[in-house]
């Protein structure tokens, strides 16, 4: 049984001695519980801040994400430009241009495209004379029999391996030739491109991804040279704003499956370029991105004579691996510029550099209206050539075309936007930011209008 307290401890509980003990052990307690909790702060947000940005590549930031590197967007690229670009002008006589294209095999159709642009250019400009070339039958000897003729220009040829063989005929004849070829390591000697370079398209999408504070990146590639050449471009440019490519994968274009998506498991970042077409498996691997692997198949059901004879059915089938990826922007190249990408939900918020669609649907609407069909992906580029040529032409005589006047750092207008060329003959473009939205394109970024703009 329990025993009754005695007379002692009684008193001693009553003691002020014991009183202040008591006062004594419950402020030790309230300042352990202090302690305790400023402890516990430390590893929240007033601890220690080296992982929160600026804490450097590797560390981690708020929530556990990477920290996040200090990035910039893109300077102005190229001499300084003093005011607008020129618009085109009239001949003032007349202006004998050779366009070599193909006209028989197996690209005749591309050559065609190039033909008609090229007649729609000279309709819109009185005094140019087209000399027509079929570089099928090689390339110098058209070039050659063009400016036997009289042309001042050449425009063409179509393919970067015709390039060196033209330039070495022009070029010792001051023949300027403005190739309508997509390669820009053709360029210089007397030849300037004219296309829309994937360097210039991934130029503007860096920037563009540095100006909204995105600075880690991850890479996805088919297996072709132009995404090598792509991802090329793209580490160097995400390098020049201050960005990291933390995360690099490939996929057969062929062959696309989700083992190529695992190689982000795991990885932070803010954007995934993915350089490609759908004829490279572009909405098949952001489809596998953005939504994950296909459902495994159910397993087949057993027969009547297996139910019968007792066989245990078959075990549900294992649970898919699914990648850990972060939520992040799709970036491309102009290759996404096809109708049935604006539309996919895989690639909706995915963003790309391109000129702007009203100016390519107004061009597409004058081209079908002459010529009954619509034109293929960059056909105007041999529209603006002869364009070009003609307001070259107005110039002083034996000067019009020196490369002063080609090089103006102004630039020119044309038919889907500004375009000037550097002293080594590579092109540059005033391209807008074009954001597919899974009901069609929309500009997040309208195209500059002069070139005092570009880069700000």
């Amino acid at each position: 049984m329990a025993l009754a307290p005695s007379l002692a401890a009684e008193a001693w509980r009553d003691s002020g001695v014991a009183r202040a003990l008591k006062a004594t052990f419950a402020i030790i307690a309230i300042l352990a519980l202090a302690l305790l909790l400023a402890g516990c702060a430390g590893f929240g947000n007033g601890g220690d801040r080296s992982g929160e940005a600026g804490g450097g590549p590797g560390t981690e930031g708020p929530g556990g994400r990477t920290a996040r590197p200090d990035v910039s967007p893109l300077g102005p690229e190229g001499p300084a430009a003093y005011g607008a670009p020129r618009r085109p002008g009239s001949v003032g006589g007349t202006l004998r241009i050779g366009l070599l294209v193909p006209q028989s095999g197996g690209n005749k159709a591309l050559g065609d495209n190039f033909l008609d642009a090229a007649q729609l250019a000279m309709f819109d400009n009185p005094g140019v004379e087209l000399i027509i070339k079929n570089t099928a039958n090689g390339a110098a000897n058209a070039a050659q029999s063009a400016i036997n003729e009289g042309a001042e220009v050449i425009v063409g040829p179509v393919f970067a391996g015709e390039v060196a063989a033209v330039r070495a005929v022009a070029a010792p004849l001051g023949v300027p030739v403005f190739t309508l070829s997509s390669d820009s390591s053709v360029a210089g000697g007397g030849v300037y491109l004219m296309s829309f370079p994937m360097e210039e398209e991934i130029r503007t999408i860096v920037s563009y991804a540095a100006s909204r504070d995105m600075g880690l990146f991850a890479v996805m590639t088919p297996q072709t040279t132009y995404a090598r050449r792509a991802e090329s471009a793209f580490k160097r440019d995400v390098d020049a704003i201050g960005g990291k490519v933390v995360a690099t994968a490939s996929y057969t274009a062929g062959g696309v499956s989700y083992a190529s998506v695992m190689q982000l498991d795991g990885k932070d970042f803010d954007a995934l370029f993915i350089p490609a077409s759908n004829k490279e498996g572009l909405q098949a691997i952001a489809r596998l991105v953005r939504f994950g692997p296909p459902a495994p198949p159910p397993p087949k059901p057993l027969t009547e004579e297996q139910v019968a004879a007792g066989v245990a059915p078959p075990p549900p089938p294992a649970p898919v691996m699914r990648a850990a990826i972060p939520d992040h922007v799709l970036l491309g190249t102009g290759s996404w510029y096809e109708a049935e990408n604006g539309s996919s939900g895989a690639l909706a918020r995915g963003l790309f550099a391109a000129p702007e669609p009203s100016a390519v649907a107004s061009f597409a609407a004058r081209f079908q209206a002459n010529f009954n069909r619509r034109p293929t992906p960059n056909t105007s580029i041999a529209y603006d050539a002869v364009a070009l040529a003609a307001t070259l032409a107005g110039g002083t005589a034996g000067q019009r075309f020196n490369q002063s006047a080609i090089t103006d750092p102004n630039g020119f207008e044309g038919t889907t936007g500004i375009f000037r060329f550097l002293s080594n003959g590579a092109i540059q473009r005033g391209l807008a930011v074009i954001e597919a939205t899974g009901s069609g394109f929309s500009v997040v970024r309208a195209a500059p209008r002069s070139f005092q703009n570009v880069g700000s």
